[in-house]
């Protein structure tokens, strides 16, 4: 994926960060620690924080023109979008794809990017990780450090050892490829150009925010969409707020309700979400 001297771009594609002490301070502990510990440059998109003067997010073009750039530096062999909120899809209309596919690397984001995830690799059939860069600098650095080493240099290794997972048997999905990420934000793919192909891929849902009602929405709306009849299986991660409303084992059911009547397998993992435990995994 990349050698020492190479490097990575940072961009913020959905929300701006803030232009405060802490946001500057992640973002520097953040490039110190690639250097140090994986031997890497960075190179700093324009728009990775708000606008100085206005206080708002760069307008879309100019994000997605910012992500094209770091796409054309050869210099880069990966980027990591720093970025959550609810922005990104405001970028998906900017983006040269043909560009993009013929400049290949790696784009790492979560959450809202989620969207930038899935429609690039839907797009140019190009794999991306979904994961949080952040964490790296984050309580449990020695973990994520190694979960990314892992990444990296275990690129056929077992998904179901990495993730942790229970429920059904996994051993046939090995070699899983893998669609999805934030339920809501996914779903804000659906109906456009940029909804990702689902045939014989395993789903991953996962969510910090959103009660049980509006999850189960998401979910009759996967179905709707005809998500349910196309993949080979459904991975779920954490669902943050559902844990602190005690509503998990709930919509657990109601995923396995749906898995039953389609016929694929469930999985569930911990280390899917939101916390400083989520480990990177490869979209496409």
């Amino acid at each position: 994926m990349w050698h020492p001297g190479d490097a990575i771009g940072f961009i913020s594609c959905s929300n701006g960060l803030t232009n405060n002490d802490r946001s500057l301070e992640m973002v520097s502990s953040l490039s110190r620690k690639i250097k140090n510990d994986f031997g890497l440059e960075t190179v700093m998109s324009d728009v990775l924080f708000l606008d100085k003067e206005t206080q708002q997010t760069e307008a879309p073009a100019s994000r997605a023109g910012a992500l094209l750039s770091l796409y054309s530096d050869a210099s880069v062999k990966a980027i990591f979008d720093l970025s959550g909120g609810d922005l990104a899809n405001e970028i998906l209309p900017y983006l040269d794809f043909e560009s993009i596919k013929s400049n290949p690397k790696p784009y790492f984001g979560y959450s809202d990017n989620t969207v930038i995830v899935n429609a690039l690799q839907g797009k140019t059939g190009i794999q991306n990780v979904l994961y949080n860069p952040k964490v790296l600098v984050g309580q449990e650095e020695a973990f994520q450090t190694q979960a990314l080493s892992d990444l990296v240099t275990q690129i056929d290794a077992d998904w179901t050892g990495i993730f942790k997972i229970s429920g059904n048997s996994a051993s046939e999905q090995s070699a899983a490829v893998f669609v999805g990420g934030n339920l809501r934000c996914f779903l804000k793919l659906a109906g456009t150009p940029y909804w990702p192909e689902l045939e014989n891929k395993v789903l991953v849902i996962e969510s910090a925010g959103g009660r049980y009602e509006a999850m189960c929405s998401g979910l009759a709306q996967l179905e709707q969409l005809g998500a349910f009849g196309k993949i080979n299986g459904l991975l779920i991660g954490q669902f943050t707020q559902l844990a602190l409303d005690e509503k998990t084992s709930a919509f657990l059911r109601v995923c396995r309700n749906y898995a039953s009547r389609y016929g694929f397998p469930v999985w569930e993992t911990d280390f899917i979400g939101h916390d400083d435990y989520s480990k990177p995994i490869r979209i496409g």
